[in-house]
Formats: C-alpha cells, sequence, structure tokens
C-alpha cells in the first residue's frame, strides 16, 4: 500500500458484509439466515439493519448464542455503532482503527445505508487470530505510526498547534502569583507555608496526571457509555481521597519539624488533601469533557489540567491558611 492509497475514499477498499442480519428477525431467524449465506470473510461483528438497508445497531456473538432465541435482535442489539462515512479517506479510517481497537468498521453513505465494511487487514495487508491479543495490538500500533508518518507536518504547524495551549501553564503561573500576593501576609508571618508550595503543587499535579491518564485509558475503548464513565470517575475518585489523606498526614508530620506549630502543619496537611482531591477530581473529568466537545483529549487536557490543579491548589493552600492562622 503506498502513500497515495492514503488520499483514496474507503469506498474503494470496502468489501460486501453478509454477517448482515434485520432488526425485526429474531435471534433464531438471524441465526438460520446467516447459516444459510456463503460467509467466506473474516468475522468480526454482527450489523443490525432495518427495512431500508440502513445501520441501526451490532450485536455481539455471545448474544446471538446465549440469548433467549425467541427475543427481537431490535431488543438486544447495541445502537451505539462507531462507523466510517463513506466520502471519507483511507485515512480517516486509519485514525479510527488506531484509536478504537476495531477488527472491521461498518461503512455508511450520506443516508445511514449500510455499503460494506472495511477489515484491518486491508491495511496491514496481513490475516491475524482475533484472540491473539498481543498481536493484535501490535498491529494497531503499527497502523499509529503509519498515520503519524502521513501527518507530517512543518515545524511551524507543530508549533502553531502546541503553543496555545501552554498558555494555559502561563495563565494559571499568573494567577497563582496573584492569589501569592493576595495572601502574602500569612507568606510573610509563617514562612514554613511558602516553603512548602512547591510540594503542595507538585503533589496536585502529579495525582491529577495519574487520573488524567487512566481517563485517557478508559477513553480509548471501543464504545464510550456514560454509566461506564461515572462508575470509573467514582472508583478514581476513591483511590485518590486516600491518596490524599495519607500525603497530607505524611507531609503535615514532617513540617511539625520546622516548629512553626501544630495549625500551621494542620494547615499544610488539609491543603494538601483538599488540593489532591479536587485536582483529581478535574483531572479525570477534563478528558471526558473533551472528548464528549470531540476535541481531541491527548493534546488538550494535560496543560488544562495542570492549569487547573495549580490555581485550585493555590487557592484553597492560601485561603485555608489564611483564614486559620491570621
Amino acid at each position: 500500500m503506498n502513500h497515495q492509497d492514503f488520499k483514496r475514499r474507503v469506498t474503494d477498499f470496502v468489501e460486501p458484509v453478509k454477517t448482515v442480519i434485520n432488526m425485526n428477525q429474531t435471534i433464531e431467524e438471524a441465526i438460520q439466515s446467516l447459516r444459510n449465506k456463503d460467509v467466506t470473510h473474516t468475522i468480526s461483528y454482527f450489523y443490525v439493519i432495518d427495512e431500508e438497508n440502513k445501520l441501526v445497531g451490532v450485536v455481539p456473538t455471545r448474544t446471538l448464542l446465549f440469548c433467549d432465541p425467541t427475543l427481537k435482535i431490535s431488543s438486544v442489539m447495541e445502537t451505539s455503532i462507531i462507523k466510517v462515512q463513506s466520502d471519507k479517506t483511507l485515512q480517516d479510517a486509519m485514525e479510527v482503527f488506531a484509536h478504537r481497537n476495531l477488527l472491521a468498521l461498518p461503512v455508511v453513505d450520506q443516508e445511514g445505508h449500510l455499503v460494506g465494511m472495511i477489515d484491518v487487514g486491508t491495511y496491514t495487508e496481513e490475516s491475524f487470530d482475533v484472540a491473539d491479543a498481543q498481536h493484535r495490538q501490535d498491529v494497531f500500533q503499527m497502523i499509529g505510526v503509519t498515520i503519524e508518518e502521513e501527518k507530517k507536518v512543518s515545524m511551524w504547524k507543530h508549533y502553531r498547534l502546541r503553543m496555545p495551549w501552554l498558555f494555559c501553564n502561563i495563565f494559571a503561573g499568573v494567577i497563582c502569583a496573584i492569589i501569592s500576593r493576595i495572601n502574602e501576609e500569612v507568606l510573610s508571618r509563617f514562612l514554613m507555608l511558602a516553603m512548602f508550595i512547591p510540594l503542595v503543587l507538585t503533589l496536585s499535579e502529579s495525582t491529577s496526571m495519574q487520573s488524567m491518564t487512566q481517563s485517557l485509558q478508559f477513553l480509548r475503548r471501543p464504545k464510550f457509555k456514560l454509566s461506564q464513565a461515572l462508575k470509573t470517575v467514582f472508583n478514581e475518585w476513591q483511590v485518590m481521597i486516600i491518596v490524599a489523606v495519607s500525603c497530607g498526614l505524611f507531609v503535615g508530620g514532617i513540617s511539625l519539624f520546622w516548629g512553626d506549630g501544630f495549625l500551621a502543619s494542620f494547615t499544610i496537611a488539609s491543603g494538601i488533601t483538599i488540593g489532591i482531591t479536587t485536582s483529581v477530581s478535574f483531572g479525570i473529568l477534563i478528558p471526558i469533557f473533551l472528548h464528549t466537545t470531540r476535541l481531541d483529549p491527548k493534546v488538550a487536557s494535560g496543560p488544562v489540567v495542570l492549569m487547573f490543579a495549580d490555581i485550585l491548589t493555590t487557592l484553597l493552600y492560601l485561603t485555608l491558611a489564611s483564614w486559620w492562622l491570621l
């Protein structure tokens, strides 16, 4: 496959799909119709169409094998479908494969009619066992490298893509400086608070990045469901609350040796605990928000999360200190 192929329409690579079933069929009828077809291509997914040949869903193999055969396909199909429009290019389809780790991709026209499918083997020019997870992952990584090679752009374009997001860090630094100036009285009276600011911010930034990474890993799944996203957020938040309390107690205990009193150490411990908890929440939610707004969470999440982590942690830390110590 040469570089010019990447600019061709996906319709040039479409294969007919024989594993198609109708939404009005029962599971038993669908299985029988599949048995009557001469299926020669690799079976990756079972696509569901309506009476007008419009793609309306996907049925997992497990559902066909183990669900009540009298149930209608429309009641068991999954309506969240990752597909590609027929007017897209091969490169567009490859990007979907690389980001979603799919084995096949349905192609639809502007009205939603199923045109056919494209198989991942079309791009890799090799076949592999569906159960061979490691090899499958290697193939998707190879596709990702190929896409990046196709996207090579000039130095100035890279600059224009990256620099705007770095202004988030500049903005955060300026705001943190303003917050510190507003609270300069407590910082001048309790020098220890200023000494621990870098550590407080580092902990918030590090934990927010950890949570952001978990969130990005979740977004790589083929299907995004809000219920699963909320469950992931809750589980990650529970873990990070324990981390926040542990870090707060540990650093607060160490700060007692500076001799500024228990209340100052308690302020540091509280600031770390609250700061981490708040930053982690943004670290989890911001990638999900960017994903839903169709922005690239891999590029934008880091600067945005760090901006919120720095500003909120500094604000909470010094506000608590002013309330309790002055």
